[in-house]
């Protein structure tokens, strides 16, 4: 801020005070923005539109837009961190279940445009063709017993 100084003031105040408002005014603001604000300032590069010192909502503001684009990449990066975390909470949580488990293999080897031409004639109702291995197995048998059947 002392680079600031060299810049005509707007009119006669009180030192002390005026170090007190800018001090409030940069609560928080990093050295790195002052710095660059400030040389963005003298260097005639800000929003200014005057050539006098900067008040401290000014400067203030200087700040902020010298901080942002660093300010929201580091919101970006906090972002994609809790979506990993959340898609590894989300796949450890989540339980892989097996399609097949109950069903008897009807044919092997059948490439997709088989299933796709022939197969879904051929093959009873309800079976599958898991395109992995290329099977195709049977609608799911014995699972819903009925109650008191023998």
């Amino acid at each position: 801020m002392y680079i600031l100084s060299v810049l005509p003031a707007r009119g006669a105040t009180d030192a002390n005070l005026t170090r007190g408002v800018y001090l409030k005014a940069l609560e928080g603001v990093t050295r790195h923005s002052l710095e660059v604000a400030t040389d963005n300032i003298i260097k005639g590069h800000s929003n200014l539109e005057h050539g006098f010192m900067p008040s401290p909502p000014e400067l203030r503001r200087e700040c902020e837009r010298v901080m942002k684009p660093i300010n929201d990449n580091a919101l970006y990066v906090r972002e994609v961190e809790r979506a990993r975390e959340a898609a590894k909470r989300l796949k450890r949580n989540t339980s892989s279940v097996d399609a097949t488990k109950s069903r008897e293999i009807l044919a092997v080897n059948i490439d997709h445009s088989t299933w796709i031409t022939t197969g879904k004639r051929t093959f009873p109702d309800g079976s599958l063709w898991e395109a992995k291995t290329g099977t195709v197995y049977g609608p799911v048998r014995d699972i819903f017993k009925q109650a008191g059947a023998a």
